[in-house]
């Protein structure tokens, strides 16, 4: 994302965070248990003194949603929701934990950290319990018995060591590691009159898990990957048999598989222009497999507002695809553009219509203003809000106003995340491909979190100010109110 502050997940591709509230209207799939008499999650997460949670779920256009505690709590439980109907996989992303835990609707969970790992009790369902922890057993059995997996990609380290290893005897570890995690969850399982749709899952995120590191190369020795491909018919087959399968995209991996296939067999977009590739992955693939390609082609090849738009490839998209949620999602990212094409570099409101940075400043004129530029995928921007608020709360009543410009690559995820975060609709703007933007490039506004503070005057005097977090910033305001 240019040079802005982002870090991704390897399996999972988006990095927001988030106080509030999460929630998710997904379809009913048929291949996970539906539960029909509620579509409530919720977590109680219980949070002791230097604890902190971190999770995310992948919602109904593969944007990963954020499950936060604040770094400072002021209380020890912490309620949740998630709305969803159908089962879920909810991923645990903090650093040492680094597994999927698969939820329920209409079940309450009790979340605690077991030592460094988080566990989860369900209310009241001994066996549910035992069922929702069997990935962080395994983790912990791995741990136990020492065994470094070379296929467990969310270790930075890790992908170093796997992508340079030859690919042969790369090959023969992943099948070890495959192989004796699958006769973990046939032990495990066997226990406790295990649910079999929930196993069955388990055994898919295994084998997609399997795939996709068998399919992540080093891409500095094309010649050896190209090799590897044409001799390796057996991963070919094996691998394309899986996809194309609406139902697959609900377990964790399948959606990163999907992708890395795509670029290794069919078209890759680093070699071959987005046009020619929309065109080979409409031709090759069908069905939702086929939908979710051509829609993260567009979004990363040119309806982001940090690249050139492409509205012919978005509107093609609109009659070639199927999947509801993922065309109005385009659609309204096209029309928004199309809304505000003439409008380089400037800002836009929550109604689409589009303003100057100096009209905003006037419309001011007389207030402190404190302008907070952020992302829905930037994970420091949010975890400032709860402390934005509290400032707002301490400058109630006094000449200040408080302004969020958002970096995000589109305005759809924008909207969401702003409503999700409570900010006022008539202080909240996006920018209009931000790389025309004068103020970027004046201000250098290369990473966020990024504040400024304007005085009565207009003026910006701060180009650089604390973060809400701080009580610095609480003096420097009060030094030009």
């Amino acid at each position: 994302m240019k040079n802005l502050f982002i870090i991704l997940p390897v399996l999972f591709f988006a990095c927001s965070n988030s106080n509030k509230e999460e929630t998710q209207k997904v379809e009913t799939v048929k291949t996970l248990a539906v539960v029909k008499r509620d579509s409530v999650i919720t977590l109680q997460l219980y949070v002791k003194k230097g604890q902190e949670f971190h999770f995310g779920y992948v919602d109904e256009v593969f944007n990963f949603n954020m499950i936060e505690t604040p770094e400072k709590p002021d209380t020890t439980v912490y309620v949740k929701t998630i709305i969803s109907h159908k089962p879920l996989f909810l991923r645990d992303i903090d650093y040492r934990n680094l597994n999927f835990f698969y939820l329920i609707p209409g079940e309450t969970y009790k979340v605690t950290q077991d030592a460094e790992l988080s566990n989860f009790e369900v209310v009241n369902n001994p066996k549910r319990t035992y069922e929702v922890n069997v990935l962080k057993e395994l983790k912990k059995h791995s741990k136990k018995s020492n065994k470094f997996h070379k296929y467990d990609m969310e270790e930075s380290y890790a992908i170093r060591d796997f992508k340079n290893m030859d690919l042969k005897y790369r090959d023969s570890l992943l099948k070890n590691d495959y192989e004796e995690n699958v006769r973990f969850i046939d032990s495990y399982t066997s226990k406790n009159d295990f649910d079999n749709t929930q196993k069955q899952s388990l055994y898919k995120y295994l084998l997609y898990k399997y795939y996709t590191a068998k399919l992540n190369f080093n891409m500095k020795n094309p010649q050896k990957v190209k090799k590897y491909l044409s001799e390796n018919k057996e991963l070919y087959t094996n691998v394309l048999k899986e996809l194309n399968c609406d139902t697959c995209f609900n377990y964790p991996n399948y959606d990163f598989l999907v992708s890395l296939f795509a670029k290794s067999y069919v078209s890759d977009i680093n070699k071959k222009s987005t046009e020619k590739v929309y065109q080979d992955y409409n031709n090759f693939f069908k069905g939702k497999t086929k939908d979710y390609l051509l829609y993260e082609l567009i979004k990363l090849g040119g309806m982001f507002n940090y690249t050139k738009p492409n509205p012919a490839l978005a509107k093609q998209f609109l009659i070639d695809a199927k999947d509801p949620a993922l065309k109005n999602y385009i659609k309204e990212m096209y029309e928004f553009l199309e809304l505000n094409k003439s409008a380089k570099g400037m800002l836009a409101d929550i109604s689409g219509k589009s303003v100057s940075w100096e009209k905003i400043v006037e419309k001011h004129k007389g207030k402190v203003v404190y302008v907070d530029f952020w992302a829905s995928w930037c994970g420091p921007c949010r975890k400032e809000m709860p402390s934005s608020k509290l400032l707002q709360k301490q400058f109630k009543g006094k000449e200040m106003v408080f302004i969020y410009v958002s970096l995000d690559e589109n305005n759809v995820d924008w909207k969401k995340a702003s409503q999700l975060e409570g900010i006022p609709k008539n202080e909240s703007y996006i920018m209009i491909q931000p790389d025309k933007s004068g103020l970027r490039k004046q201000y250098k506004i290369s990473s966020i979190p990024r504040y400024f503070l304007i005085n009565k005057s207009g003026k910006i005097v701060n180009s650089n100010a604390q973060r809400p977090s701080d009580s610095k910033v609480v003096k420097e305001i009060e030094m030009l109110l």
